[in-house]
């Protein structure tokens, strides 16, 4: 967890962490143009992804289409050879027919034409004969139709086979080529990933350097505060107006009632966002005590004429929270602060100012002396 560092109202940033400082905000562009980049990608994959899927299914329904059409085709082709096997049939027997009555001279139907009893026999044989060789002719000619018919439709149907293909093998090119440009955009992402992760973590090392940088500034001057507050008890002393149980610590407020009352009673609901969200950037995983006392330190400054005489005014000071410079109070304020912050920041600007203090750090028990220690923060 990164922890706050005022600098008093009196110093000045040296040069080392205002380069520092530089290092980070430009990391902190370059991560949101990641960023934004990495949204962006992650539109177009979607995107992809959707048109790939369509695609897909376009061309499972064209499969299924081809594979229908191929079975209508394999139906018909044995209707066709049916249909042949069947005028092959009665031309044979046709045949003969035509050849048993000729290599016979006619004898068979001349025969049966003299058999006749009477002419109205002699007619109704004739007749028969007559019929007989229109069977032939009429069977033949129905043969040969159906079976031009079903030609004709075995050509339609293969036809229409042709195209189905050709749609087949056109989607099954735009199904590679949005599967190309999805893997593409994939391997953009994940570079685009990477390089965020590498800035992170960047940031994060800058971060600490603030922090550490923040945190021995501060206490050099503490301990020059410290020196001549001892100096000036001396001084009293000795000139007998000293009264040391009323000298306040170096870090008390200056509290002016007044502007207590006035950001207590007219706080808006930003006021409560921002206050929230730098709680959970400072003390997220503090206890509810922990979380009311770095609310009690924003709103200790607000009251004290030496800092901003508002919320947003002392937490955007310079140099004032590292959450701020890193982006990370930025984030939390524009998503919202969790329910157990914002309750924190609530019950502070309704009165609950549990400490008076106006700094606070992560505690160190090697070198830090004095103070009230809450939690993982000593505030001073």
């Amino acid at each position: 967890m990164a922890a706050t560092f005022a600098v008093p109202f009196f110093a000045y940033p040296d040069q080392l962490m205002a380069d520092t400082q530089n290092d980070l905000d430009a990391v902190n562009k370059q991560l949101e143009e990641l960023r934004n980049k990495q949204s962006e990608l992650n539109a177009s994959y979607g995107e992809l992804n959707e048109k790939l899927s369509a695609s897909g299914e376009k061309l499972s329904s064209i499969e299924d289409a081809v594979n229908a059409k191929q079975s209508e085709i394999d139906a018909t082709n044995i209707q066709v050879a049916d249909m042949q096997a069947e005028i092959d049939q009665q031309y044979a027997a046709m045949k003969l027919r035509i050849q048993f009555m000729y290599e016979n001279n006619n004898t068979t139907i001349l025969s049966t034409l003299l058999s006749a009893e009477s002419l109205s026999d002699l007619l109704s044989k004739s007749e028969y004969i007559q019929q007989i060789s229109n069977y032939d002719h009429q069977k033949m000619q129905e043969l040969s139709n159906l079976l031009a018919s079903l030609k004709e439709t075995q050509a339609k149907l293969e036809e229409e086979m042709t195209e189905l293909v050709t749609l087949k093998d056109d989607a099954a090119r735009e199904a590679d080529n949005f599967a190309v440009l999805l893997s593409q955009c994939q391997t953009e992402l994940d570079t685009t990933s990477d390089s965020i992760t590498d800035a992170e973590a960047l940031a994060l090392e800058y971060e600490k350097q603030i922090e550490q940088e923040m945190l021995e500034r501060q206490r050099r001057e503490m301990e020059a505060l410290e020196a001549a507050k001892k100096a000036q008890e001396e001084a009293d002393k000795v000139n007998n107006a000293g009264n040391t149980g009323n000298n306040s610590s170096s870090g008390s407020a200056m509290v002016d009632q007044n502007a207590l009352n006035n950001v207590l009673k007219n706080h808006t609901a930003e006021d409560v966002a921002m206050l929230a969200a730098i709680i959970e950037c400072e003390a997220g995983n503090q206890s509810y005590e922990g979380k009311c006392a770095v609310g009690s330190v924003v709103i200790n400054r607000v009251a004290d004429p030496r800092f901003a005489n508002s919320i947003s005014g002392v937490i955007y000071a310079p140099y004032q929270f590292s959450p701020v410079a890193s982006g990370r109070f930025a984030i939390v304020l524009a998503r919202g602060a969790n329910a157990a912050c914002t309750q924190a920041a609530v019950d502070v600007l309704n009165g609950y100012i549990n400490i008076n203090a106006l700094y606070f750090h992560v505690y160190d028990s090697s070198v830090d002396v004095g103070g009230t220690v809450i939690g993982d923060h000593v505030f001073y």
